[in-house]
């Protein structure tokens, strides 16, 4: 009998060495949110706050950890140089996932499975044609050096479109996907847009 329990014990470690990392996830949370006129990480949504819709839907498209870039989250060594310098920063934090899945905090109907297609896509980015996020980047070095090289710049380009332009990035199809989920929330008008397609 000990034998077997013996057995079974490495069957499981074997399985469990063999399982893929989970991606990491970030949530760019880190925006002035001028035209909102209020944070809107903290913005309720069907009584809910943006950045934990956000992060809840990178938790069910499989992502751990989810990390938050920001006030309270992981603070950007380039500040004041909009969403690239917080993902620069999150790259310091992501442990043994051998990729980043980055959404922005201010599209909630962005849903899991869409999610999940760029985490399954082959590519070490991977975003929706058209668009700078969501954004798949692999944690290699060599993507590391060009968010440096690009953020190193004073007055440089610091545009997520402008670091994607010097990676082969794999653009999928967007028509799969429903518009509405790529739509961002900039202004109180936009939200009041979400709500009355909630309730339709």
């Amino acid at each position: 009998m000990a034998m077997k329990a013996t057995s079974t014990t490495l069957n499981l470690g074997t399985n469990m060495a063999s399982a893929p990392a989970k991606p990491a996830g970030l949530v760019l949370a880190g925006g002035a949110s001028r035209r909102m006129g209020r944070d809107k990480a903290r913005l309720p949504i069907k009584g809910k706050a943006l950045c934990a819709i956000m992060a809840e839907t990178l938790r069910a498209a499989g992502c751990d950890p989810v990390l938050i870039s920001g006030p309270g989250g992981i603070k950007d060594m380039y500040p004041g140089q909009g969403p690239l310098a917080g993902i620069h920063a999150a790259f310091d934090h992501l442990g043994k996932a051998e990729a980043m899945v980055i959404v922005p905090v201010d599209m909630p109907a962005l849903s899991a499975q869409s999610l999940k297609a760029l985490i399954e896509a082959n590519g070490e980015v991977v975003l929706y044609a058209g668009q700078s996020l969501p954004l798949k980047l692999a944690n290699v070095t060599h993507i590391r050096q060009r968010l440096e090289a690009i953020l190193s710049e004073k007055g440089g380009d610091w545009s997520i479109r402008n670091f994607v332009r010097g990676l082969k990035a794999r653009p999928l199809d967007a028509a799969g996907i429903s518009a509405r989920e790529l739509v961002n929330l900039n202004t109180p008008d936009d939200v009041k847009t979400l709500e009355k397609a909630h309730e339709a």
